[in-house]
């Protein structure tokens, strides 16, 4: 009985829909009532992109579940000229997009990936971040704004939003706070935790002011994290086009942490930071050098396969340049 219970239900699981709404006004007034989150999902009906967000995205079982927390609003730009205003408003995003309202209606996060597996995911641990960490959060700080504890939290909240901006505000001002109570341990510990995750992120540019923090206050790198906050620096550098100044950075952190076993990926990304600047030489003799002494190594690998293609760049290259 119960199997057949079961067969009978699979149909109507298969059936299961996202219940879209077309009016974002009306949404937000139902959200402020029920205290819900709001999607709104830009999506036109026959570009590339969005046939591929309706016909794998949002055929997706999970997505579909994790959509059904919020009150789901669908608008194409291509539509209407109310829908096509509405979407203006909103900066014009490159459809599929995913914009998330909290339900007094401030936008809380802007949800970019199409992939089921990434996006159902990411909205469905959105609704917890958000009513379990951060309205608590905000509430706890209103009461005392000079609290570490909220400000980790909320750190730690826009993380799962993949929100990078407010995410590294809030860990700075948890860090801050820790400082200035002579909590060092604590602040280091958190410091710590927060260039682990950013690195798997490769938010490296938000990572800033958490490696530059983690250097004044680990003078003697106890933590045996100092390098790997200076490759992350020089990673934000690079990442920036700021191509000197990650060539200076990681070169000050090589000669310094000689031996510790990210020298040879600092190396890697010093030479790619003189490659990008078209200082081939210098990126060359970098590259052989890590072939020559990390020898059997991933790093090394590829460093062979860029120096063998530089060789051959520079070859091409007329006579005086």
């Amino acid at each position: 009985m119960r199997l057949a219970a079961a067969l009978l239900l699979l149909p109507l699981l298969a059936r299961q829909e996202v219940a879209w709404k077309s009016d974002f006004k009306a949404a937000l007034k139902e959200a402020a009532a029920a205290k819900k989150l709001v999607a709104l999902v830009f999506q036109s009906k026959d570009r590339k992109n969005c046939l591929r967000f309706q016909n794998e995205t949002l055929a997706d079982a999970g997505v579909v579940a994790a959509l059904g927390k919020y009150l789901c609003v669908r608008i194409n730009p291509e539509g209407t000229d109310d829908e096509n205003r509405l979407w203006q408003e909103h900066g014009s995003p490159m459809p599929p997009m995913t914009i998330v309202f909290e339900p007094d209606g401030k936008q809380l996060a802007v949800v970019t990936p199409l992939n089921p597996k990434v996006y159902g995911p990411l909205m469905s641990d959105m609704v917890p971040a958000y009513f379990a960490k951060i309205v608590p959060s905000r509430e706890a700080l209103e009461k005392d704004p000079k609290q570490a504890g909220p400000h980790r939290t909320l750190g730690e909240a826009y993380l799962i939003l993949d929100n990078s901006k407010d995410s590294a505000k809030h860990y700075a001002a948890a860090a801050e706070l820790l400082v200035g109570k002579g909590e060092k341990a604590a602040a280091i510990e958190l410091l710590l935790g927060q260039l682990e995750k950013y690195y798997e992120k490769k938010w490296y540019s938000p990572a800033r002011s958490c490696c530059s923090l983690l250097a004044d206050l680990d003078t003697d790198n106890a933590t045996k994290k100092r390098p790997m906050a200076a490759w992350v620096l020089g990673m934000a550098s690079c990442a920036e086009g700021r191509w000197a100044e990650a060539i200076d950075g990681l070169k000050a952190a090589c000669e310094k942490y000689k031996g510790d076993e990210l020298q040879p990926k600092m190396m890697f990304t010093m030479a790619s930071a003189h490659m990008y600047a078209k200082d081939l030489d210098s990126a060359i003799t970098i590259f052989e050098t890590i072939v020559k002494d990390y020898p059997g190594t991933e790093t090394a690998d590829i460093s062979q396969v860029q120096a063998e293609k530089l060789r051959t760049q520079r070859q091409k290259q007329p006579e005086g340049k």
